[in-house]
């Protein structure tokens, strides 16, 4: 089922810290977006305004109960803002996290993260999610109970660029990067909602090859192909 979740809470090594607007886009078939920019930028920041990005289909990711309100997800990373930028001291392999629904569809993330390696001492994390109403754009709570909703994925994967779109109901979130560049001027990023009259209102937006995000999504069908000022963007899921 889709989900819609915006964090809440944010805590590394027991202090708490949250200065993004995060919001994580997780589709049917099991792909998955985390737009992470900043709320307060400094001016050093503002050339990537962001904590982190991360994104990837169900093949970079590995989920398996662990009892009736927990579950482990194995995070791979198809894009990794981080590793895109080539930022020193990064975590290598899997992201093992461990999700607990706690109360009203609230689910906690707990993990650990080794960016010295695991010869070193790991940074332990705990992140709050919050499902969110995927039909209206403010951010409207819910329990999480709404299992029904669009849920399409696309994917660029070319010599030149390589990206990833999710539309949970009428929230859009994707990225782009341009391969081999490895520089923010490489990477672009899309948060829009799209209303009932068609139109699409732009919340995030990043990038020189901004442009080249799709907008429209409906009668979709996979394996379709959509053009977005040259680039050409493979339809991987297409639930309505």
């Amino acid at each position: 089922m889709p989900a819609l979740l915006k964090r809440i809470a944010f805590e590394v090594n027991g202090s708490l810290l949250e200065e993004t607007n995060t919001i994580t886009s997780e589709s049917t078939d099991g792909h998955y977006i985390s737009l992470r920019p900043l709320l307060h930028p400094t001016k050093e920041q503002t050339a990537f305004p962001f904590e982190w990005a991360f994104a990837g289909t169900n093949k970079d990711i590995t989920v398996s109960k662990v009892s009736e309100d927990t579950v482990k997800e194995d995070f791979l990373f198809g894009f990794d803002s981080n590793k895109y930028l080539h930022i020193p001291n990064q975590h290598e392999g899997p992201v093992e996290t461990y999700w607990k629904t706690i109360h009203n569809g609230v689910r906690e993330e707990t993990g650990e993260i080794f960016p010295m390696g695991k010869a070193q001492p790991g940074v332990k994390f705990m992140e709050m999610w919050q499902p969110i109403d995927f039909s209206k754009q403010d951010l409207v709570i819910t329990d999480g109970s709404v299992t029904k909703g669009r849920s399409v994925t696309l994917k660029i994967d070319t010599a030149e660029y390589f990206g990833l779109i999710i539309v949970v109901g009428q929230w859009i979130q994707g990225f782009l990067s341009k391969k081999g560049q490895h520089s923010t001027e490489g990477l672009s990023f899309i948060r829009a909602f799209e209303t009932s009259q068609g139109t699409v209102n732009t919340l995030v937006k990043y990038g020189s090859d901004f442009s080249k995000f799709p907008t429209l999504f409906d009668a979709l069908s996979v394996g379709t192909v959509v053009d977005a000022n040259g680039a050409s963007w493979e339809t991987l899921e297409a639930h309505y």
